[in-house]
């Protein structure tokens, strides 16, 4: 379901019974609960009880805890929000349409809502009397308790693995809330099942046991330094960009020193400014460490600087974590996406504005960037303003709430909306290409690719390329490389122009040849034994300088493209780009995406510089292809052509482009690949439900100004999307509900 996927940027809420009390003592005696005898929960139980935080149930005349009954959501929200002490109000109304005023639970839900421990689900309900799950509960613990990472206490789960809530769970097992069984020497956690009140009370304890005097809180270990009202001398203070806080760029300000917390709950008279710089991050929200994280390709990212305004709270009650994207997204793709999944929280405190501030130098693309943040009620991306300082690195973003936010690639997100446009001509699809082969002839082929099989490759895509033999004919003229010797010179190219009879709709292909330089072998041509002519003088000889192909291929399109076809660009090389990559660099593909250039990579060998390959197809809207040996060449030139073709060959009502080029676009602009072939493709994870079945119909929307970072060309267009998604198509664990 997309909500589990996604359900980790904001979590459902959990609860525990009506039977429970309200903490009334720090010591309370026990009874003898004649279902805890031989019980495994039964000193965990005792603890609760002897706290005041659970009292039992009187059946028979005798004290009971029922330890295997399932606990309801709402009766272990009262159970944590008693354990907490947080506050209670007589409710006004109810924030979640399905829990009435008269419901027990209410003033314990508003509360749990109101610290931001839970947000309830998609639909605006809250389940109050549903069963809460194991994962559930694990969630809410991690929430409620500000908890992070302990390092050196893993615990890998063999069933939690793609689960929504797997972050959570993990952050839960290493600070020894939850265990598991171990069956065959493999741990499982049983993320779905129904936790019972044992289980729920358990969870509880352990952590509970963990703030006791002697033991470590891992909240505590470290003392925060007290944000002035003002900022130290010697710094910003701003909220624009670069550090702020009592932090100099050279992280060694004396005024930096940690001193006492401010007051744990400030009233209205007492909120504050908060100003933190890089130091003051590490010896308070960072527990000793930097705040820092990278996405699953190593971009790196690391909070540098936090102002709120207005703030209710203490420095205890702020929560910066950066998770990596899949433990967040699951399977679906967010375009663009660059660096980590910022979680933020203030533990439901409140303050008027807060802007975070990261060190994003690192980033290639980081002029670019854009924060945004999953607006759970629209279910949309929303972006941010957003500041970058070119002197200092940083780029900063500020927000009003609570969320889990993300650092977009701009211009990576509009081609995604790009290569979904619908209505191209006349409603209907482009249906003929131009292809350019940008093929790498540096000298290292003569290692990576000794036969020549690249020429080969392309040759046979050449004469696959295709027509409409119903058109009528027309006369193109072609710019060809022609080898001629002389005397005085040796070999040299000349490059006379061609003509030949084409059939006016079909597909064309050029050939650009690359090494420390590149050069166009054979303008853009429907007439196959040109192209192929052009193909062998490719040679093996120079350095590698991936964006001088890049750039000469849009030197071609804007010289010879024709705007009535797509324009698809399929770059090959075995090696790492000699050449440092400069802003003109990046510039090159801005412009290549705007004039709707795509363009596949493909890297041969391990030794191919595969970071920059799958920058330059992300963020023109392709896709990269690592390719073993020069043997594996022709299949995957193969496979990459047949993709970029708007088909359905497996007839299952979905565009192969989209089920393995483009991705499938839900509304929000996250994408679903499937990597089954498309001729057999129509229930790829093998669950029973086609493709379709889960994906939905696809509907045309138009882009509206909201969806897109400021000044888009694309707001108004109309794009191809999945609206009626059900479940993921590449998962048989997650089936459409009736």
């Amino acid at each position: 379901m997309l909500r589990k996927v996604i359900a980790a940027v904001s979590i459902a809420s959990l609860v525990f019974g009506s039977s429970l009390s309200s903490i009334a003592a720090a010591d309370n005696p026990v009874p003898a609960f004649d279902d805890l005898k031989n019980h495994w929960s039964k000193n965990e139980v005792e603890y609760l009880v002897q706290k005041g935080i659970v009292d039992g149930v009187i059946q028979n005349g005798q004290p009971v805890i029922l330890p295997e009954q399932s606990i309801t959501r709402a009766e272990y929200i009262k159970l944590l929000v008693s354990a907490r002490q947080a506050k209670l109000n007589e409710a006004a109304g109810s924030s979640f349409q399905d829990v009435a005023s008269s419901h027990w639970a209410l003033k314990y839900i508003e509360a749990a809502k109101a610290n931001g421990w839970t947000d309830g689900y998609e639909d605006g309900t809250f389940k109050p009397d549903s069963k809460i799950s194991r994962a559930e509960i694990a969630v809410l613990m991690v929430r409620s308790y500000n908890l992070r990472m302990q390092e050196g206490n893993p615990v890998v789960f063999e069933d939690t693995a793609g689960h929504w809530a797997n972050h959570y769970v993990n952050i839960a097992a290493s600070n020894k809330i939850v265990e598991g069984d171990t069956v065959n020497g493999k741990r499982f956690f049983y993320p779905e099942k129904a936790a019972t009140r044992a289980e729920g009370m358990a969870m509880l304890t352990r952590y509970l046991k963990t703030t006791e005097t002697g033991a470590k809180d891992p909240k505590k270990e470290t003392p925060a330094p007290a944000p002035s009202p003002t900022p130290a001398p010697g710094t910003s203070g701003t909220t624009s960009g670069g550090s702020s806080g009592s932090d100099s760029s050279s992280g060694s300000d004396s005024d930096s020193t940690p001193s006492p917390n401010p007051k744990p709950n400030p009233g209205p008279e007492d909120k504050q400014k908060i100003s933190l710089g890089p130091e003051d991050i590490k010896h308070t929200i960072g527990k000793g460490q930097p705040v820092e994280g990278t996405d699953e390709l190593n971009n790196k990212i690391a909070l540098v600087g936090l102002d709120l305004s207005s703030f209710s709270g203490s420095l205890s009650d702020i929560l910066v974590d950066l998770v990596k994207p899949n433990t967040v997204f699951g399977q679906l793709s967010v375009p663009g996406l660059t660096g980590p999944v910022i979680e933020f929280s203030t533990s439901g405190k409140t303050f008027a504005s807060g802007t975070l501030t990261f060190n994003v130098s690192g980033l290639s693309n980081k002029q670019s960037l854009a924060a945004a943040y999953y607006n759970e009620t629209t279910k949309r991306f929303e972006f941010l303003p957003t500041a970058y300082n070119a002197d200092q690195g940083t780029l900063s973003f500020t927000t009003t709430h609570n969320s889990k936010y993300v650092l977009i690639d701009k211009k990576s997100w509009e081609q995604t909306f790009r290569a979904h446009l619908s209505t191209v001509v006349d409603g209907t699809y482009k249906p003929y290409i131009d292809f350019a082969f940008i093929i790498d002839s540096s000298g290292s082929m003569r290692d990576t690719d000794p036969k020549n099989l690249r020429k080969t490759a392309v040759t046979s895509l050449v004469y696959g390329l295709k027509y409409n033999a119903a058109s009528p004919l027309k006369t193109e003229t072609v710019t060809v490389a022609q080898s001629v010797y002389e005397e005085e010179k040796g070999y040299y190219f000349e490059y006379p122009t061609v003509t030949n009879q084409v059939y006016s709709l079909s597909d064309r292909a050029a050939i650009i040849d690359f090494d420390t330089e590149a050069r166009t072998y054979a303008t853009f041509s429907a007439h196959s034994s040109t192209v192929t002519g052009a193909v062998y003088h490719i040679d093996s000889d120079g350095g590698t300088n991936i964006f001088a192909g890049v750039r000469e291929a849009v030197r071609l399109y804007d010289t010879y493209g024709d705007n009535g076809q797509r324009k698809i660009a399929l770059l090959l090389t075995d090696g790492q780009n000699n050449f440092a990559t400069t802003p003109d660099d990046l510039n090159v593909l801005k412009e290549a995406f705007e004039k709707g250039i795509t363009i596949i990579t493909m890297g041969l060998s391990k030794d191919a510089d595969i970071s920059l390959l799958k920058q330059i197809a992300e963020y023109t809207g392709g896709m990269y292809f690592q390719v073993q040996t020069a043997e594996d060449l022709e299949a995957y030139f193969k496979s990459a052509l047949e993709n970029s073709y708007h088909e359905d060959k497996d007839k299952d009502g979905l565009d192969d482009f989209y089920e393995k080029t483009a991705g499938m676009m839900l509304e929000n602009g996250m994408l679903i690949r499937t990597s089954t072939d498309p001729l057999t493709g129509k229930d790829t994870d093998g669950d029973g439900f086609t493709d379709l079945e889960e994906m939905g119909e696809p509907v045309d929307m138009v882009i509206t100004a909201d969806m897109m970072p400021e000044g888009s060309a694309l707001v108004g267009q109309t794009v191809k999307v999945f609206k009626n998604f059900k479940s993921l198509p590449i998962d048989k664990n997650d089936v459409p509900k009736p």
